[in-house]
């Protein structure tokens, strides 16, 4: 079948950047809007992927000129490309500690919403955009020791099968650009398409929570002493070990820096509410 090369795109984070390049418009044009508003920053390029199309359906992925996945569909390709670039950059950053979290400012304050997969972050963050606030990251950030600004990798919203009644409540069913669907129900949503003013850089953190959801549970916050928020903060640091003292003194200040809670919850517009009057 004929190709056509589509240009590079770099995704920069912690100082490195990925680079990707397609002779495959389509999955260009996904991975391009998913990282649309990621720093334009740059920095050392880590990895080099390019997609190459086999068939109409089949693709594969190299880096760095060899092979990494050898026959892919075009879904496949979105979600390794997307989870592999990150665990690099993340794997690599040696400058400032890399927390898993979501993160959102308002009227110039940071909430850092801070654990691991399936915690409900991703929703949240989902929510609290529709409700003014502005967006940094639903996966990774990092801390600034010296500045004491949290930034993030800006990528879409991923809202997993569980929080289809997200999207389906603001923005229903019409197709659009910035929204990709996927077979098993999981949804990559630009942030602009719940707040059309909710992107932000940079921000200095405030609030720290440590949601978790779990349905049918009563709603309840827990206040946490600094000791407590560096014990569950360390849990989520992934790149520790790239770090002096293991990112220890980093954390710690951070914990200083903010309030820090605990938050149990079935119902996200209850959260929701209760963060916004925090």
């Amino acid at each position: 079948m004929s190709t056509r090369l589509t240009g590079g795109r770099q995704v920069p984070f912690g100082g490195n950047c990925v680079r990707i390049s397609s002779d495959s418009p389509a999955i260009f044009n996904a991975l391009a809007a998913h990282f649309r508003h990621c720093s334009a920053e740059t920095g050392r390029v880590i990895a080099q992927y390019h997609i190459t199309a086999i068939t109409e359906t089949c693709f594969s992925i190299s880096v760095d000129g060899s092979v990494f996945y050898p026959e892919l569909t075009f879904e496949q390709v979105l979600w390794s490309l997307m989870q592999d670039g990150i665990t690099r950059l993340n794997g690599t950053c040696v400058t400032d500690p890399i927390f898993h979290a979501a993160a959102l400012e308002n009227a110039g304050s940071g909430v850092i919403l801070c654990g691991q997969s399936g915690s409900g972050k991703s929703s949240l963050a989902a929510w609290l955009l529709t409700s003014g606030f502005r967006y940094l990251t639903d996966e990774v950030i990092t801390y600034a020791v010296e500045s004491g600004q949290i930034s993030g990798l800006a990528r879409s919203l991923i809202l997993k099968r569980g929080s289809a009644f997200i999207w389906q409540h603001w923005l229903g069913e019409a197709e659009r650009d910035g929204f990709l669907r996927f077979t098993n129900g999981s949804a990559w949503i630009d942030p602009l398409l719940l707040n059309v003013d909710g992107i932000c850089t940079q921000t200095t953190p405030r609030l720290l929570f440590f949601p978790h959801y779990t349905p049918d549970t009563s709603f309840r916050v827990t206040k946490l002493s600094p000791a407590e928020a560096l014990f569950r903060l360390l849990q989520t640091l992934v790149n520790a070990r790239n770090l002096a003292d293991t990112g220890m003194k980093a954390a710690a200040c951070l914990v200083r820096r903010v309030t820090a809670y605990s938050l149990d919850y079935s119902d996200i517009e209850s959260a929701t509410a209760w963060i916004k009057q925090a």
